[in-house]
């Protein structure tokens, strides 16, 4: 309880106070299907597992990454299909110019002189229990200190090794 608290009050203090919550920005940035009834329907009783590459970091400081999309995206699918978030394992790899939208806010702001626009999607597909897992080699080549990450960001000794891990693990990885 006590760690959850801790990674709770971290995770509000790392993220820009105009940030829109949780549930709704995962709606908002995953937008609506537009097909209704499909007549291929994603099974309800699957187990599904995605990872995708995110290495494009934002066009300008203070924009959010797009790439953080695609899981936002893939979890309106799901939730339109009527499979339940327990049969979705998703995961994101991070490395190259996106790295450092991993940071926290204070950390990126001194940075880059904007907010990370990503912190809150990331909290919000973390929360809904989207693996963030950034390359280790990234961290030193980018000169990001791993002590101003999100709390909730694991990381990896290489993008390939967390590649190959989450491939061992029934994951199809989505490569940039």
């Amino acid at each position: 309880m006590r760690s959850v608290l801790r990674l709770t009050l971290l995770t509000l203090l790392a993220t820009p106070l105009a940030a829109q919550s949780g549930e709704a920005l995962i709606r908002e940035v995953g937008g609506t299907p537009a097909i209704t009834d499909p007549s291929f329907p994603a099974p309800k009783d699957l187990i599904y597992k995605m990872a995708w590459h995110v290495t494009e970091g934002p066009a300008n400081p203070g924009e959010r990454v797009a790439g953080f999309g695609s899981p936002a995206t893939f979890l309106r699918l799901m939730d339109a299909n009527g499979v339940a978030r327990t049969n979705v394992k998703l995961a994101i790899i991070v490395h190259g110019t996106a790295t450092a939208s991993l940071l926290n806010n204070a950390a990126y702001k001194a940075r880059t002189g904007a907010d990370n626009a990503s912190i809150a999607l990331l909290t919000a597909l973390h929360e809904a229990g989207v693996q963030i897992i950034v390359c280790g080699a990234a961290l030193i080549n980018r000169n990001v200190p791993r002590d101003q990450l999100l709390p909730f960001v694991k990381v990896a000794t290489t993008a390939t090794s967390a590649h190959a891990i989450l491939h061992a693990q029934g994951y199809d990885v989505r490569s940039p």
